[in-house]
């Protein structure tokens, strides 16, 4: 066993409110992604404690296992890791940092890497903040318990959160133009959004027969992940994006906004939910979802995948989907594994994408005039090509790519 790689799980609930055995597993889950080896789950139901979060009590039990880490479910104020830092020499975790350190280790990309950077100091500018005010009336040493901080530590986070931003701001530019070329190829894009660990990448990787990196873990795509296929007829660009979760912050979404732009500048957004979750557990994850992707602003039509319908008999599935009906209207049942339900998800896809546009135009009977109707050949569905003075073409497209330069003439039939 790594002993630096330990922890015991706590987690806090209100008494008014029912108990949730799936937090607790989730967190669980979370701690193996990150590398912990968990040693025990210690759980309480009361109201909060201002000094520890949860009661005295709990924490001794908890630094009995001689955890390298205390990882909670519930966020800690700054004064509350000061207090148990300093009255329990314990080191400690709150779920969302615990998810930042997760993010750490699998961003590989500058953009990623840029955008977990801007989520932790996110995190830490209020708490510097606060810890610099304890400080000065003698509560506390300092941020995290490390000594003296100056003054200037939070503009200096401050200030480097502003160039990160700009630097982001520039690939949120380019993202933009990505997807704009995309569109004048004649390719309708189509993005993968839903729960972490859902079968997002599974899915892409069945649809598209490609051999995208898909675990059973949360998080494992971080970075967008774009591939090609044809449906029924339509050249689209599927992504794979990175997964929600339930109580994600907003300024964590503010910090994956250019990756989260894939969903939201999407033509249709896929909603992938695991269908083998209990029902309880489903409608908080479908519920989780639809609150990141209001908060997200998506405006695209929606199509809720339910995924590995492998693992359901076919009355229990019916019975299922009657009561997630509020949430996932009109689902697609799917299987990544098998590949059951994927020729439908194909029909929908097509059914749900913005219809093609007919189109006529004249093209010039040159060398550029036929290198022209090459490319319409391949960005668009010709329909028709009359050859004389002129060629006379007769296709359907997407909007993006008739208005390119050169086809200023086309007009709507």
């Amino acid at each position: 066993m790594n002993e630096e790689k330990t922890a015991v799980l706590l987690m806090r609930e209100n008494p008014s409110k029912s108990p949730d055995p799936y937090k607790i597993q989730e967190l669980r889950g979370l701690a193996g992604a990150a590398g912990y080896q968990v040693l025990a789950e210690i759980m309480q139901r009361k109201d909060r404690d201002n000094r520890f979060q949860m009661g005295r009590g709990k924490i001794v039990e908890a630094l009995s296992y001689h955890p390298k880490k205390l990882i909670f479910y519930n966020a800690l104020s700054p004064n509350q890791v000061f207090n148990i830092r300093s009255e329990f020499s314990a080191q400690v975790l709150d779920r969302f940092n615990l998810i930042l350190e997760i993010f750490s280790t699998r961003a590989f990309t500058r953009e990623a890497k840029l955008q977990v950077e801007l989520a932790k100091l996110s995190y830490d500018a209020p708490q510097v903040k606060s810890a610099l005010a304890l400080k000065k009336r003698g509560e506390q040493p300092g941020f995290r318990g490390a000594g003296a901080y100056e003054q200037s530590m939070y503009h200096d986070i401050r200030g480097r959160m502003a160039k990160i931003r700009s630097e982001l701001t520039d690939v949120e530019s380019q993202g933009e133009d990505r997807r704009k070329r995309r569109r004048e190829q004649g390719f309708d894009l189509v993005a993968l959004a839903g729960y972490t660990n859902a079968g997002k990448s599974s899915l892409l990787n069945a649809l598209t027969g490609s051999v995208v990196e898909a675990k059973d873990q949360p998080f494992t795509t971080l970075s967008p992940t774009t591939r090609a296929l044809e449906v029924l007829g339509r050249k689209v660009l599927l992504t794979d994006t990175v997964g929600f979760i339930d109580d994600l912050p907003h300024f964590l979404i503010k910090a994956f906004r250019s990756t989260l732009s894939e969903i939201v500048e999407a033509d249709l957004v896929l909603l992938v939910a695991d269908m083998s979750d209990p029902p309880e557990l489903l409608r908080r994850k479908l519920a989780a979802s639809h609150k990141a992707l209001w908060d997200c602003e998506v405006s695209a039509p929606i199509v809720t995948v339910l995924n590995k319908a492998d693992r359901l008999e076919e009355g229990k599935a019916e019975e299922l989907v009657e009561q997630i009906i509020d949430l996932a209207p009109n689902p697609v049942l799917a299987s990544a594994l098998t590949g059951k339900g994927l020729g439908v998800l194909e029909e929908c896809i097509s059914q749900r994408l913005q219809p093609l546009q007919e189109y006529q135009l004249s093209l010039p009977y040159t060398a550029q005039g036929l290198s022209e109707l090459s490319r319409l050949y391949e960005t668009t569905e010709l329909l028709a090509v009359s050859y004389g003075e002129e060629m006379i073409v007769r296709l359907r497209a997407r909007e993006e790519t008739v208005a390119r330069a050169g086809l200023s003439g086309a007009h709507r039939l």
